[in-house]
């Protein structure tokens, strides 16, 4: 798995490339947490080339979107394939996360 982060104003984004699951999944939420102790509070997850997520990966995420909306952040996801798309939907997580198509859709839904 691969883990890339940029910064677009007050947003931290979050690329994402190979699967998430139950061996990638710590590095993932490892890499959340340096984050949040950086002061982020609002990210953009853009999984363009996820392929493969289990439940240890939906898990990082959902621990991520509590810790955040704490401290009045947020958590948007974009560039979701349409097989990783049907997971969210199957888990109802689609109803917790925004999700866009785009990821400048989801930037510009921060203001």
């Amino acid at each position: 798995m691969k883990i890339e982060v940029t910064k677009e104003n007050d947003i931290a984004i979050v690329a994402v490339e190979g699967e998430i699951d139950v061996e990638t999944s710590p590095q993932l939420r490892e890499r959340f947490d340096e984050l949040l102790a950086q002061g982020e509070h609002n990210f953009v997850i853009d999984m363009g080339g996820v392929d493969f997520i289990d439940s240890s990966g939906l898990a990082a995420f959902v621990r991520l979107f509590k810790r955040v909306r704490v401290g009045e952040g947020d958590v948007k996801l974009c560039c979701v394939r349409p097989e990783i798309l049907k997971i969210f939907e199957l888990t109802r997580l689609n109803r917790v996360f925004d999700i866009f198509e785009a990821r400048t859709e989801a930037v510009k839904s921060f203001q």
